[in-house]
């Protein structure tokens, strides 16, 4: 299976070097055609998500990380 006729040398190993390159460049070519999905639209009116709030427990804290 991998092996090579006495006279090829090397260019069994560039044919099949040169082939999978151009596999690669066609299966990359591909992809890039293939319509891209339609991203998330954001709904209007609602508002994103509050993830952090300052209190004072927050602020106390990290002053205590900073000295």
């Amino acid at each position: 299976m991998g092996e090579q006729k006495q006279g090829q040398g090397f260019e069994g190993g560039r044919r099949s070097f040169l082939k999978g390159l151009l596999t690669g460049a066609g299966v990359a070519v591909a992809l890039g055609m293939v319509p891209k999905k339609a991203a998330a639209q954001k709904k209007p009116g609602v508002p994103d998500p509050i993830l952090y709030r300052r209190t004072e427990e927050a602020e106390k804290y990290y002053r205590t990380l900073y000295r």
